[in-house]
């Protein structure tokens, strides 16, 4: 299937350039493509397996593909809002953070499933962000946003395999706590 990108990208979408950071992390999982995505695209439901969001919940009655949103509310108190900008149905999606508590001026998240075998996966989450506050925002994002990110996503990775492998929530600290519904 063909990736699918919103046509009507905002002007907060990140642009290459010195500014920009990524953080990747890549993750081997234990299950095939098609049962990864199955949670991957419950796109309200990244609560059952982020250790940092403890509520999230669909903006609209769009619930997954090119345009969905999300709004994530974090163990801290704080939240953030998500849409879909681009979407390759059982593969990858690709989407803008927004509404965010962090000193960003832009970010956008990118999940890819990649084929091992018939039971094994590789994840790649790729995080691409331009800071506020100019050259002390690029320092600032280089010596303590980065690793701070790096570590998010390697919780949430973690998460998505302990979930998917248990079938429980996982809890802010990457514990099992409950039986999903």
């Amino acid at each position: 299937m063909a990736s699918i990108v919103d046509p009507e990208l905002n002007e907060k979408q990140p642009q290459e350039d010195e500014n920009m950071h990524s953080v990747q992390v890549t993750t081997e999982m234990n299950s095939d493509i098609k049962t990864i995505w199955k949670f991957l695209d419950d796109f309200g439901s990244v609560y059952k397996y982020n250790p940092s969001v403890e509520t999230s919940e669909i903006l609209g009655s769009k619930k997954t593909g090119l345009g969905a949103k999300r709004q994530c509310h974090f163990y801290d108190g704080t939240s953030l809002k998500e849409k879909i900008i681009q979407y390759e149905e059982g593969r990858s999606y690709t989407f803008d953070l927004y509404d965010f508590p962090m000193p960003l001026k832009t970010a956008t998240s990118h999940f890819e499933l990649t084929p091992i075998n018939s039971n094994k996966s590789k994840l790649s989450i790729t995080l691409k962000f331009v800071p506020k506050f100019g050259p002390i925002g690029w320092l600032m994002g280089k010596l303590l946003m980065r690793p701070m990110l790096t570590k998010a996503l390697k919780g949430l990775s973690k998460g998505l395999n302990d979930h998917i492998r248990t079938g429980q929530i996982i809890g802010s600290k990457g514990e099992l706590l409950s039986m999903s519904t």
